[in-house]
């Protein structure tokens, strides 16, 4: 079974690259497919959606040197509504993905800070530093500067943080410094005013918790914490924390804190722990009770098919009992259906 290697874990996607690709015949294939009166959808699926993001790059350069046209407009000329939304995301570089879904969330009608946390929270620190920079040339302005703008308050120093690419990398874990985060995190006044069963809570060496201070808040030690350790390191600082309080961490940032700061922590603390299973719960609200956010189905389905999506499935029949394909079934209708079924459900 082929994986794709994803930071320090061996993932497994459910997009690999065709092993009989032959960019001028997927290309004549889809000029087929579009010309002359109606279009072909389950052609285009058939080529597009077993092919990786970088093959079906290769066919639009082909397309264009044989038929002398933009293979992108074509498609989106001759799809409509979310047929054409997901083609238009499956053509689309990763980092220019990434930037678009950004933007779209900070501009759009109202932000969407799950998607927004949900993006940057992805990607490494050179991940992050790349669609940074795909984001300014595309838009004009920096992604900080639009993040800045569109947000206030603690969850804005949040974001600051986030897309600053300041993320510890590594897999080696400071026991003492994980302790002193964590007791950091116990210390704060809203939580535990008169100490812990009697405890003083007090790192234990000179070192402070990232970005903490005499004079920090609750909120900027949160976020101080959870923006710049590695994860192998916060996974640890969530267990010592449950030793010290007795309570889940989770379940603390659930109680104590409110609005999109409290979802924002919430998003970290859950990609921290299982990415898998945070991406599984994403695609579950995204298709739950009555209606459909589309826009979240695609963007996870798209951005992590050649990653990490074959885990995502596995979580999300271990946690909701039912396979991710028949939601999607159930959800949704049409060459839609048939495009985002092909792009989850490839067997290995």
């Amino acid at each position: 079974m082929p994986h794709h290697k994803y930071a320090t874990k061996y993932c497994i996607p459910t997009v690999v690259e065709h092993e009989d690709f032959d960019a001028t015949i997927d290309a004549t294939a889809l000029e087929e497919a579009m010309k002359g009166p109606g279009t072909d959808e389950d052609a285009i699926t058939e080529i597009l959606a077993y092919r990786t993001v970088a093959q079906r790059l290769q066919i639009a350069d082909v397309y264009k040197e044989l038929f002398d046209k933009d293979l992108v407009e074509r498609l989106k000329g001759d799809l409509t509504g979310h047929m054409e939304d997901v083609i238009m995301a499956m053509m689309t570089p990763i980092s220019q993905l990434y930037a678009k879904e950004l933007h779209k969330a900070i501009s759009g009608l109202g932000t969407d800070e799950d998607a927004i946390v949900e993006v940057l929270m992805s990607l490494s620190n050179c991940g992050v530093l790349e669609v940074s920079a795909e984001y300014e040339n595309m838009y004009g302005n920096s992604l900080e500067h639009d993040l800045k703008h569109d947000s206030s308050g603690e969850f804005r120093n949040l974001l600051v943080r986030l897309c600053s690419a300041i993320r510890d990398e590594s897999e080696t874990v400071d026991e003492e410094l994980a302790r002193n985060d964590a007791l950091s995190l116990a210390s704060a006044e809203v939580f535990w005013p008169q100490g812990i069963q009697g405890e003083t809570l007090t790192c234990s060496s000179n070192r402070p918790a990232a970005g903490a201070s005499e004079w920090a808040t609750e909120e900027s030690v949160f976020a101080s914490i959870l923006a710049a350790r590695s994860f192998p390191h916060l996974r640890l600082v969530f267990r010592v924390f449950r030793s010290v309080t007795g309570r889940d961490i989770e379940a603390v940032i659930d109680q104590h804190f409110s609005g999109k700061l409290r979802k924002g922590f919430l998003s970290i603390v859950r990609i921290v722990r299982k990415r898998a299973a945070y991406f599984a719960r994403r695609l579950y609200e995204s298709m739950k009770g009555l209606g459909t956010d589309d826009h979240t189905l695609i963007r996870i389905i798209v951005s992590r098919c050649e990653i990490d999506l074959g885990d995502i499935k596995q979580e999300f029949l271990a946690q909701y009992g039912q396979t991710l394909e028949k939601w999607i079934t159930g959800d949704t209708l049409g060459h839609y259906r048939k495009t985002l079924l092909a792009l989850v459900a490839y067997e290995h």
